[in-house]
């Protein structure tokens, strides 16, 4: 079964492992999310991929995980980090990465040879890979039978309760808002505005709060206040709509929480609009 999102991190991964990974009860899980959470801080990609085998191990019938860290053009994937995480919790890891470069340096091949662009392997480089992860299973075929560790302490001190992806559904909508669907992975239908001056209101529990949404050429900015503090995010992005998450504030009081967003009037100068579109919430209650 293919869980897998493209273009998102271990982020994303964490708020919907429970529907899309933990209630199908598997029996084995692969993991990477190593190119993607690259762009994201050490700290933050630890707390995420932490999240996650916390909460593979709380499982019942505690699936197999194998962690794969695959390669970019410049051999910077977020190998190490996960590698840090995987070995507290005593979770195998198959490194493509180093395996890949090892053998670009015997000049067996150049990754031009292997890619698409500094990110995407070609078919031959899907080829490579997959031999690979086959022939490391084949030579070692406990690993793919190895339960994570159940721990006590948290490796990075975040522990998450029951982290899980809210619709915009259960927020309530002031102003011109409306529903549009996109032909989009992970975001199919959302709630959108490019009126200045709408705003929601959500209400939530837990330490967590990130928001879903579309970044675009279109994009205008909000103007955010979560128990009285504001935040201001630019929306805007040089691209065709592209998935995000964005807030992703993990150190709130464990408690209730209200939060406000509202378009604002400030905006990129280079967009071509307001509009702000939001998907969901990402929370831990």
């Amino acid at each position: 079964m293919n869980a897998g999102v493209s273009g998102t991190g271990s982020s994303f991964g964490l708020f919907r492992l429970k529907k899309d990974v933990i209630d199908k009860n598997p029996q084995l899980v692969f993991i990477e999310f190593s190119v993607n959470d690259r762009i994201e801080t050490s700290y933050y990609a630890s707390v995420t991929m932490e999240g996650i085998l916390r909460q593979l191990s709380k499982m019942k019938s505690k699936p197999a995980v194998v962690i794969l860290v695959t390669p970019t053009g410049l051999a910077d994937a977020c190998g190490s980090v996960h590698k840090r995480i995987a070995y507290y919790y005593g979770v195998p890891v198959i490194d493509i990465q180093d395996y890949i470069f090892k053998h670009i340096g015997m000049d067996e091949y150049t990754w031009k040879d292997i890619s698409i662009d500094n990110l995407h392997p070609n078919d031959k480089g899907h080829t490579i890979y997959a031999e690979y992860i086959v022939d490391t299973i084949e030579k070692n075929l406990d690993i793919i039978n190895v339960d994570p560790i159940s721990k006590i302490k948290t490796i990075i001190g975040h522990e998450f309760k029951n982290p899980d992806i809210v619709s915009y559904e259960k927020a309530e909508f002031y102003g011109h808002w409306r529903e549009e669907h996109f032909d989009m992975s992970p975001m199919n239908i959302a709630a959108v505005s490019d009126t200045v001056g709408d705003f929601i209101e959500f209400k939530f529990s837990g330490k967590c709060i990130a928001i879903t949404t579309l970044l675009s050429d279109e994009n205008g900015g909000i103007e955010i206040t979560i128990d009285g503090v504001n935040y201001f995010l630019d929306l805007y992005s040089n691209s065709k709509p592209n998935f995000s998450i964005v807030i992703n504030i993990f150190n709130l009081s464990d408690d209730c929480h209200d939060m406000i967003i509202k378009i604002s009037n400030k905006k990129n100068p280079k967009s071509k609009g307001n509009k702000v579109i939001i998907g969901g919430f990402l929370i831990d209650n």
